[in-house]
């Protein structure tokens, strides 16, 4: 009897989530056409009110509703969407785990809905952290790209493995003191990789990368041929990645 209503309950939650897709999609599809008009009034109307100030004082009633319409229905419409996906993710997935714990016998999921809600909202902030994270690591590349083009005639000198550059002189042999990062970013994440963290961990998962990766190709009880070169490098990563080095890199 579990089995028969948690099959019904699954065909219900599909039935739902293509409905509530369906939805999306028609809004979607809604916004993006009164967006297009948006813009096309706005080009438009900076156009005429440009070369007569008073056109709209004699605007009929309707069409100044209509414009209104278009102005605010993008807005309205992107709420509603979220709304939908909010809906959407919380009650179809509270369904699933339902009805997978009476199809198996065995518990999946929360208990409550709103733990589905908790969940959703956690997920959301994630990826707008990793989209801000993104955001920032391509602004830092557009920042090295161009900087790197701006000094791009000027000679280095004092360079330091672990401070960078200390020093530069011009093409007119004009030299002066300079403190930057050029290659410590890149040099960071390498060493990262050597380890196998990402770029942003802190210090304690370092160290455990480091732990796990020195037990395995230690010398003495490693079989990898290139045991001795590979704990070299691996010890070389984690005196680099010092919580020094971590604070510099996370505030670049």
């Amino acid at each position: 009897m579990k089995i028969i209503f948690g099959k019904f309950i699954h065909s219900i939650a599909c039935a739902l989530n293509s409905i509530f897709n369906l939805l999306i999609n028609i809004l979607n599809a809604i916004v993006m056409i009164f967006e297009g008009l948006g813009q096309v009034l706005m080009l438009i109307g900076c156009s005429v009110i440009f070369i007569f100030p008073i056109f709209f004082i004699a605007l009929p009633s309707e069409l100044v509703f209509l414009i209104l319409l278009i102005a605010v229905v993008p807005f309205l419409g992107k709420s509603f969407i979220s709304l939908l996906r909010y809906g959407n993710y919380t009650l179809i997935e509270w369904m699933y785990d339902k009805a997978d714990s009476l199809i198996t016998g065995d518990k999946k999921g929360f208990d409550n809905i709103s733990d589905y809600a908790n969940k959703y909202r956690m997920e959301k902030e994630r990826e707008r952290r990793r989209k801000a994270e993104e955001e920032r690591q391509r602004q830092q590349e557009e920042f090295n790209k161009r900087f790197e083009e701006f000094f791009k005639g000027f000679s280095f000198t004092g360079y330091d493995s672990n401070e960078g550059y200390s020093g530069y002189r011009n093409n007119n042999g004009y030299k002066g003191a300079f403190v930057n990062d050029l290659g410590f970013k890149e040099k960071y994440e390498n060493y990262c990789s050597i380890l196998g963290v990402n770029p942003n961990a802190d210090q304690y998962e370092i160290k455990l990368a480091y732990r796990k990766l020195a037990k395995k190709y230690h010398p003495d009880v490693s079989d990898d041929p290139n045991a001795t070169e590979k704990f070299q490098k691996i010890n070389e990563a984690y005196n680099f990645l010092s919580q020094e080095n971590i604070k510099k890199y996370k505030n670049m």
